[in-house]
């Protein structure tokens, strides 16, 4: 058993020194996205909604896909709606969309680049609302998630 270790042994250490690949020279900083909105968005209003795309210094100009999902609080992500986006240049990838009726929205990009797959969320209230208006949407929106994930468990409260 010992000559068959001291045999074995520096014939596995040969193979795993001779089978390390050169290493790739890889980028470990983050690929940012910043979504910008327009303010002040009205009802059936055609907006542009961009995203710029980062990663350190450098802007992303070869992002694979980049995708604007946007939906409507009150009527739930189910119903969202998915665009793609165009380059404009500069890291900048932009949608036009315009917006059916008044409500608080969430707009989310799904970017993915150089091997990384960011998806941030940001609101957008569109229409003449009230600040109790739109924490009244939010709040309402919370409860919906509890309420599906009490669902999703199994077991009611």
């Amino acid at each position: 058993m010992k000559k068959l270790l001291l045999v074995v042994v520096p014939i596995l250490l040969l193979l795993a020194g001779c089978t390390s690949a050169p290493e790739e020279k890889t980028s470990l900083e983050i690929v940012e996205v910043e979504i910008t909105l327009p303010e002040n968005v009205k009802e059936e209003e055609k907006v542009a909604i961009t995203t710029l795309v980062t990663q350190g210094d450098e802007k992303v100009e070869d992002a694979k896909e980049v995708q604007i999902e946007i939906w409507n609080v009150e009527n739930g992500k189910e119903n969202s709606v998915l665009l793609d986006a165009e380059h404009v240049g500069d890291g900048v990838y932009e949608v036009k969309h315009s917006f059916g009726e008044k409500g608080v929205y969430r707009v989310q990009s799904h970017v993915t680049a150089r091997d990384m797959h960011v998806m941030p969320t940001k609101q957008l209230v569109v229409g003449d609302m009230s600040q109790e208006e739109i924490d009244a949407i939010l709040e309402s929106e919370v409860e919906e998630e509890e309420h599906d994930d009490s669902e999703d468990s199994g077991h009611h409260h």
